[in-house]
């Protein structure tokens, strides 16, 4: 079942649109046309470097409140070299995983396995409306060890001996609302 989209996202990403639909007992979101690999991301990808990624989806009960349910998960990406083809697998106990995609079709893999259950929303999206932030942020900052290179830092070099990683802590979202739930007969 597809839900309405009644307004526009608001954020800094607002030229993209956010849906949602239910899928059994959950609550699924879609993103068409958002894109959250995009530039040193997917240098470091083609250079043969893959990328973890955190995918956040949050369900508000009004723009900006604190979250009443939320699901995060975080993936790593890959990039063949000879394919020019992305890999992606859920880094978790039970993984999955998904190859042979085309950038969009890979960002798109990622989003579907965000899933709310219903159940978490207690009268949200029934008796009141609800709104949805989506949030991703690249986890893997470069930490260049290559001494050639003019970012190679005495910094890098510690990092890189003491296998430390840097995380990017801006985190990128857009939010969308009102959605209702429709009613089930």
């Amino acid at each position: 079942m597809w839900l309405a989209l009644l307004t526009c996202p608001v954020a800094q990403l607002s030229a993209q649109t956010l849906t949602v639909d239910t899928v059994g007992d959950s609550l699924k979101i879609h993103a068409p046309g958002f894109s959250f690999l995009k530039g040193d991301p997917v240098v470091r990808l083609k250079d043969g470097r893959s990328v973890r990624v955190e995918l956040a989806a949050l369900v508000l009960p009004s723009p900006g409140k604190s979250p009443a349910a939320a699901t995060r998960r975080i993936f790593a990406v890959s990039y063949d070299l000879w394919e020019e083809r992305f890999a992606v697998n859920t880094v978790e106990k039970r993984p999955q995983s998904a190859s042979h995609l085309a950038l969009a079709a890979a960002e798109a893999w990622c989003v579907d396995q965000l899933a709310v259950p219903v159940k978490a929303l207690g009268s949200l999206g029934r008796d009141l409306p609800l709104w949805i932030r989506f949030e991703y942020r690249i986890l893997d900052e470069d930490g260049t060890t290559d001494p050639s290179d003019s970012r190679y830092t005495l910094g890098a070099l510690i990092d890189a001996l003491s296998r430390r990683r840097k995380t990017d802590s801006s985190t990128h979202a857009i939010e969308a609302g009102p959605f209702r739930l429709p009613t089930r007969q």
